[in-house]
């Protein structure tokens, strides 16, 4: 889940809220793709949390793939 969406829900926000029993007016969405900041954050906790752990290695190979581009 990552922090709250400027716009307005989308149809597949919507399902997937429902799907989950997540309020319609909750601030959070669920659908929405994980910030640089974000990834950082989570390989980071999992880091600490467990260390030389397999789903550690997972999500560092994620942001790789979907980081943005450097300037």
């Amino acid at each position: 889940m990552t922090g709250p969406s400027d716009r307005r829900n989308s149809r597949r926000e919507r399902v997937a809220r429902a799907a989950i029993g997540m309020p319609p007016a909750h601030p959070e969405c669920i659908t929405r793709r994980p910030g640089r900041r974000e990834w950082k954050q989570l390989t980071a906790w999992l880091t600490e949390l467990w260390p030389n752990d397999e789903y550690v290695a997972i999500v560092e190979q994620a942001w790789r793939q979907h980081r943005p581009p450097s300037d």
